[in-house]
């Protein structure tokens, strides 16, 4: 075993193999140098702030300015001159307390009508009942705006459109459904409907004008939503939508059936924006396109339809399936 030999260099140590031929690195290390310190004051603050404050001295206890006094023994003659003028003369009233009354006024203005609004909102005074002086007025109001629509009177124009007043033939037509073929029809006045009798009136669906387009099947109906017909306070409920929604899109079924009549076996309702009340709104029915129509006949059929603002806006989508029954004879339901 090679043992290694030691050798100082610079008080230093360096090690070397035994074996001639073989070295082991020399390892050079300079001794550091001593550090050097360099001390000085330092300060940021300016020569005058390193001074010894100057005493200060001492005032007299009943000394004044003379110009402090001076000045004041004028304005104290200008005001008593000034007095003895106008002796008698008021003081102005502060702008500043005009100002805050206007504000105040101006504040009790608006929370008042606020306050208002919110109550009707809210609690809206109790609307007319049907056949009442007061409904009559309304409802003569609300025909004379919808005449005045350019969508009706559009389709008013067009000889392809033929229109009529909703359940307007109703009033002496015969039940639209007999369970007993043996059984004589019974006569169903308007009254005895939902959206012809609990629904009538101006609080209910005040205007109903339907138009139908011969060649196409479709159906339009304008129409106006009463206040009576709110699930919260100012929108429409929901299940008084899918009512109008079911008999628009039966209406447009039906009328394409021989028969003239079926029931609903299928409604698919997708709301898309709240429907207000006391406004006008466009029901759009149609047959259906797609595939869902190649098992159409006689007996049943696709419709699909929506609820839209007078501007285009969708409110409600639909779509929905009417059958005739087989085991079941329905009487031709006219007057729709």
């Amino acid at each position: 075993m090679l043992g290694p030999r030691t050798r100082t260099l610079y008080s230093l140590p360096v090690w070397r193999s035994a074996h001639p031929r073989l070295y082991a690195p020399t390892i050079w290390r300079a001794p550091s140098p001593c550090p050097i310190i360099i001390s000085r004051l330092l300060t940021t603050s300016p020569r005058r702030f390193n001074e010894p404050p100057k005493a200060a001295q001492p005032k007299q206890p009943g000394s004044i300015p003379t110009s402090t006094a001076a000045i004041s023994h004028e304005q104290a003659a200008a005001s008593d001159a000034q007095t003895a003028t106008n002796p008698q003369q008021p003081p102005k009233s502060p702008r500043r307390r005009r100002g805050g009354l206007l504000y105040a006024a101006f504040c009790l203005l608006i929370g008042t009508t606020l306050g208002s609004l919110f109550r009707i909102t809210i609690a809206p005074p109790d609307l007319p009942e049907p056949g009442t002086p007061e409904d009559e007025h309304l409802l003569a109001v609300i025909r004379r705006k919808a005449a005045a629509l350019p969508l009706v009177q559009r389709l008013e124009a067009d000889p392809e459109w033929t229109s009529w007043d909703a359940y307007s033939g109703i009033e002496d037509s015969e039940t639209s459904a007999t369970l007993d073929a043996g059984v004589a029809p019974r006569r169903q006045r308007r009254g005895a409907r939902l959206t012809s009798g609990a629904l009538a009136g101006s609080r209910g669906l005040a205007y109903q004008r339907v138009f139908r387009n011969d060649a196409t099947g479709e159906c339009i109906s304008v129409v106006y939503f009463g206040g009576g017909t709110s699930g919260w306070p100012g929108f429409v409920h929901g299940g008084c939508l899918a009512t109008v929604l079911d008999e628009s899109l039966g209406r447009c079924a039906i009328l394409r059936f021989p028969s003239r009549t079926g029931v609903t076996a299928s409604l698919e309702l997708t709301y898309k924006a709240p429907t207000r009340t006391e406004a006008f709104y466009v029901v759009r029915a149609r047959p259906a396109s797609g595939e869902e129509v190649a098992g159409e006949s006689d007996r049943k059929g696709w419709v699909e339809g929506s609820v839209e603002t007078l501007d285009g806006r969708t409110c409600v989508l639909a779509r929905a399936l009417f059958v005739v029954p087989k085991r079941i004879k329905l009487s031709p339901l006219t007057g729709l």
